[in-house]
């Protein structure tokens, strides 16, 4: 993130006031919290005690705390910051402050919910002080300060979030209007051909926004394409450029289908239209996520039988990853199962993946189903996926995702 963009920086009188003002922060507030300055002072040591047994009860706060003079470092911030919460004077200099240590935490990546969390430790702990003394007029002053603390130390991240959000949109309306999602291809190869040609492709979605530009997955976008409807189109791009391309090869290709897709029922009449025109039907592969089958089962299933009965063939994407439901795997009977990648990437360390993969080769040849196993990235794992008698073989240790031409040179004469 780059915080020098951010309009948190441009803080005046004007915002800190209006900020003030939101809350109904005003002289009579900062006099409450001043006069019992002394009393939460006498507390520091007692709050910094309790409020990092606390934060150690999270799980990463040892990632970001992670040696003493980190820690000592963070403990003398936490100090200044809470006894300046009694300063009695809330102006500019006090809001820079703050902006200073929401950026830091930006800059970091300090989950937002773990400022909430520690947030409510101070707010609880400065309370019952005050209870405790009887000083009862300070509580709403106290419920202020928290809030405005709290408003401030993350408006950093809702603005990264904002930022992010327009220009993720505008990225992705970007690509569409200039038809720039590509189909990248990646080679899979069979483990029983000594000659190591390429045997098939999986075809991947990637955004150019540039036509020199560095092409971009498409993961990171998915869920604001979705948000602001221009994932369907995105997959209709997708769909119509990966089956014209293939269908003037003599190769199979892998297209990925999510339940969503599948149970659009216009989308998933442009996938039959696209099918009954590709001339090489035979060598389109299906490639559904596993875990989408606990949804509704017989979309999916329908669906299969549908673009079998044109030779396609049904993959199940991520095998191994969760749940799985075999009544529902045996009843599609899939021709192909992919082995997830997190089972793959460190088989070369780990005896319990291996296990798991050696059962799921086992389960497979009971089914007539062929294995791919994904995310082959070292000659160490592809050796042991050899050796447990895997039938075909991805990664970027044998091949990465490519433009098609790439992979097919002579495709454009």
């Amino acid at each position: 993130m780059d915080l020098k963009y951010k309009q948190i920086n441009d803080l005046n009188e004007n915002n800190f006031k209006t900020v003030l003002k939101n809350y109904k922060f005003n002289q009579k507030d900062a006099n409450h919290l001043n006069s019992i300055k002394s009393l939460a002072s006498s507390h520091t040591k007692e709050l910094l005690k309790g409020f990092y047994n606390f934060i150690f009860e999270f799980n990463h706060a040892k990632t970001f705390l992670h040696n003493k003079e980190i820690l000592t470092r963070h403990e003398k911030g936490i100090e200044l910051w809470y006894l300046n919460l009694f300063c009695g004077k809330y102006e500019k200099e006090y809001f820079d402050k703050l902006n200073i240590i929401s950026e830091i935490h930006v800059r970091i990546g300090l989950p937002a919910h773990y400022v909430n969390a520690a947030f409510s430790y101070v707010r609880g702990f400065i309370k019952d002080i005050i209870i405790q003394e009887k000083r009862f007029e300070v509580l709403s002053s106290i419920d202020k300060i928290i809030d405005i603390n709290l408003d401030m130390l993350t408006i950093a991240y809702r603005e990264e979030e904002q930022t992010k959000f327009v220009d993720d949109v505008v990225l992705l309306k970007n690509v569409l209007d200039y038809g720039s999602i590509e189909p990248y291809i990646q080679p899979i190869f069979d483990t029983k051909d000594s000659s190591k040609q390429i045997k098939k492709f999986e075809c991947l979605m990637r955004l150019v926004p540039n036509k020199d530009g560095q092409a971009l997955s498409v993961f990171p976008y998915l869920e604001t394409a979705k948000k602001i409807k221009l994932y369907e189109k995105m997959m209709e791009i997708m769909i119509d450029k990966s089956i014209n391309m293939f269908c003037n090869q003599n190769t199979q290709f892998s297209i990925n289908l999510s339940y969503e897709d599948i149970s659009n029922n216009s989308f998933r009449d442009i996938i039959y239209d696209k099918i009954k025109n590709c001339s090489t039907p035979q060598n389109i592969i299906f490639e559904i996520l596993e875990s989408d089958f606990i949804e509704d089962f017989s979309i999916v299933e329908n669906f299969a039988k549908y673009v079998r009965n044109f030779g396609c063939k049904i993959a199940i994407d991520d095998f191994g990853s969760g749940y799985s439901n075999m009544e529902n795997i045996l009843k599609l009977k899939p021709d192909i199962i992919k082995i997830d990648g997190s089972l793959i990437k460190d088989i070369d360390v780990s005896n319990e993946s291996k296990i798991i993969v050696k059962n799921i080769i086992n389960m497979a040849k009971e089914l007539n189903a062929k294995t791919v196993a994904e995310y082959i990235h070292s000659k160490e794992v592809y050796d042991i996926t050899l050796e447990l008698g895997v039938d075909f073989l991805q990664g970027f240790y044998l091949g990465e995702p490519k433009e098609f031409e790439f992979y097919f040179p002579n495709s454009r004469e």
